[in-house]
C-alpha cells in the first residue's frame, strides 16, 4: 500500500473529481498514465490516521464542480460547494516537512504507440504541438504543488497558481516519440514553491516494464539527460481558496548530495531572475552601448522610405509584422478558482508566435526557447483575450533565428476595462533559409528592439548553464 497509488495510476491530472456523486470525469485519453508520489512517514509527530483516505486523493489544479453549479450561485444569489471564511478559519494551518520523492509525478504520452492520442497532439507538418506540451507542462506542475501543500489532515482549503515559469531550452528536434513528463518541487520560499518538470524521450517504452518498475523511480530528480527534451522551472504560489491570500507551504528536505545541488540551482535561478526584473528596461533606460547602437541603426538606414516598407529584401520593418487574435474565456479551460489556466494562455500564445514567425520568414520555423513568463494578473472566464504579436529582434543574413513578443491583454466586457496579463518572449529559428534583419522606426520599438536583443544574450547565457548543468548529470550518471 505504501509503494504506490493506484488510483493515481490511471488518472492524468487532467482528471477532475465532481459533485456530489463522487463520480470521476477523465479529460484525456486513457492512454495516459500518472503516477502520484506517497505522503512521506517520516513525521511521526503528526496524526496520519486519515492516509487511507489519502491514497484515493486526485490532486489537480481543475475545478471541482460543474460550471452549472457556479451558474446557479449566481442566480440563486447564495454559495454552491464553496466553503464559508467562518469554516475556513476553524483550521489551524499545520505544515509537515516533505521530501522532492514526495512531490514526484509522472505522465507518459506514448504517441508511437496510441494513434488516438497522438492524433490530438499532431501538426500538419507531422510533428508535435509544442503548444500543447506547455499546457500540460503547467497542468502537471500544478498538480505537483497541490500534492505538495498537502498536509495529510484537516485544513484551510488551499490551492496554487502560477506566479512565473522560467525559460525553457528545446533540447532536442521535435519529432513524433514517446514521451515522457515528470517532475516534482525543487525548493520553496514561504508561500512559493521553485517546481522543476522535464520533457523526454522514452526509446524503450513499455507500460507493463513502468507499471511494474518502483516509484518513485531511483533517477527521479527533474534534471536534463541525453534524452531531455524540454526542462521547464515553474514558480507557483500556495493561496488559500476562501480569503485568496498566500498561505505557508510544507518546508523541503533534502536528503541526498544531488537533491541539495538541485535544490541550490532552483534557488540561485529564483535569485537571478529578481536581478534581471531590477535591470529591466520599464524601469531602468538603456545602456550607453544600446544607445549608441540604436543611433548606428538609424544613421544606417536613416535613407529607407519610412512611409512604406524597407526597399531591401534583407530588412523588414518590425511594424509589418503584426498579427493580432481574440479569443472567450470559455468554462472549459478554467482552474480551481474559474480563471483561465496558465497553460492554455501560453498554447495560444505560441501559437500565434508560431503563425507569426512563419508568415515573417516565409518557411517553417521551429521553436527553440520560451523566455521567462510572469503571470502578472488572472484572466478570468467570460472575459476576451487579446494576443498582439511581432518580430522585435532579427540580426538578419545569415542567422536564421527571430525573437517573436506576444502581448496578452484581457477585456471585461461589462466594464470595457483592459488590462495586461503577460507578456511572451519566444525564440523561433526558420528551417530552409536566413530571416530579414529587422528594423524599428520608433522609440517605443526601439525598446522592444533592445528586449529582443537582452532576451538573446540572456537566453545564450542561460542555455550554457544548462548544458553545463546537464554535462554535470550525465557525469554522475
Amino acid at each position: 500500500m505504501l509503494r504506490s497509488i493506484a488510483h493515481l495510476r490511471n488518472y492524468s491530472p487532467r482528471t477532475t473529481a465532481v459533485s456530489a456523486s463522487k463520480k470521476v470525469r477523465l479529460l484525456a485519453t486513457c492512454t495516459r498514465q500518472i503516477r502520484g508520489a506517497q505522503p512521506s512517514l517520516s513525521e511521526a509527530n503528526h496524526d496520519f490516521t486519515q492516509f487511507e483516505n489519502f491514497t484515493k486523493k486526485l490532486y489537480t489544479a481543475r475545478p471541482v464542480a460543474f460550471w452549472m453549479d457556479k451558474i446557479l450561485e449566481k442566480e440563486n444569489k447564495k454559495s454552491v460547494n464553496v466553503p464559508s471564511p467562518s469554516l475556513a478559519n476553524q483550521y489551524e494551518h499545520v505544515t509537515v516537512n516533505k521530501t522532492m520523492s514526495d512531490s514526484y509525478m509522472e505522465e507518459f504520452l506514448p504517441f508511437k504507440s496510441s494513434p488516438k492520442l497522438l492524433d490530438e497532439y499532431i501538426t500538419t507538418g507531422g510533428k508535435i504541438r509544442i503548444g500543447k506540451i506547455l499546457e500540460d507542462l503547467d497542468a502537471l506542475a500544478a498538480a505537483i504543488s497541490c500534492k505538495h501543500i498537502d498536509t495529510f489532515v484537516a485544513g484551510p482549503p488551499m490551492t496554487v497558481v502560477t506566479a512565473s515559469v522560467d525559460r525553457m531550452e528545446l533540447l532536442m528536434p521535435n519529432t513524433v516519440q514517446d514521451l515522457k513528463l515528470s517532475g516534482h518541487v525543487a525548493h520553496v520560499g514561504k508561500s512559493s514553491m521553485e517546481v522543476f518538470v522535464k520533457l523526454e524521450t522514452m526509446p524503450d517504452y513499455d507500460p507493463e516494464v513502468v507499471e511494474a518498475s518502483a516509484f518513485p523511480p531511483s533517477d527521479f530528480i527533474a534534471e536534463p539527460t541525453s534524452n531531455t527534451v524540454l526542462f521547464a522551472r515553474f514558480t507557483m504560489v500556495a493561496i488559500d481558496s476562501v480569503t485568496g491570500q498566500s498561505v505557508r507551504v510544507n518546508p523541503l528536505v533534502t536528503r541526498t548530495d544531488k537533491e541539495k545541488r538541485i535544490a541550490e540551482y532552483a534557488k540561485d535561478c529564483k535569485a537571478h531572475k529578481r536581478l534581471l526584473g531590477e535591470s529591466d528596461l520599464s524601469k531602468a533606460p538603456p545602456t550607453e552601448d544600446e544607445r549608441l547602437m540604436l543611433h548606428n541603426i538609424y544613421m544606417d538606414y536613416s535613407k529607407e522610405n519610412k512611409t512604406s516598407t524597407a526597399s531591401s529584401t534583407a530588412t523588414v520593418w518590425m511594424e509589418d509584422t503584426k498579427l493580432q487574435s481574440v479569443f472567450l474565456m470559455q468554462p472549459q479551460d478554467r482552474n480551481i478558482q474559474n480563471k483561465v489556466f496558465g497553460g492554455y494562455l501560453m498554447r495560444r500564445a505560441y501559437e500565434l508566435a508560431h503563425a507569426t514567425g512563419s508568415v515573417y520568414a516565409k518557411c517553417p520555423v521551429n521553436l527553440l526557447a520560451l523566455d521567462e513568463i510572469i503571470f502578472k494578473k488572472p484572466v478570468p472566464v467570460g472575459s476576451l483575450l487579446n494576443l498582439s504579436s511581432q518580430v522585435i529582434y532579427a540580426q538578419g543574413d545569415p542567422h536564421k533565428s527571430f525573437q517573436v513578443s506576444v502581448a496578452a491583454e484581457v477585456t471585461d466586457v461589462e466594464t470595457g476595462t483592459m488590462d495586461l496579463t503577460n507578456t511572451f518572449h519566444f525564440t523561433l529559428a526558420a528551417e530552409d533559409k536566413p530571416v530579414p534583419k529587422i528594423l524599428p522606426k520608433t522609440y517605443a520599438e526601439s525598446i522592444l528592439y533592445l528586449e529582443g536583443k537582452r532576451k538573446r544574450e540572456q537566453g545564450v547565457q542561460a542555455k550554457e548553464q544548462l548544458l553545463s548543468l546537464m554535462s554535470t548529470t550525465l557525469e554522475d550518471q
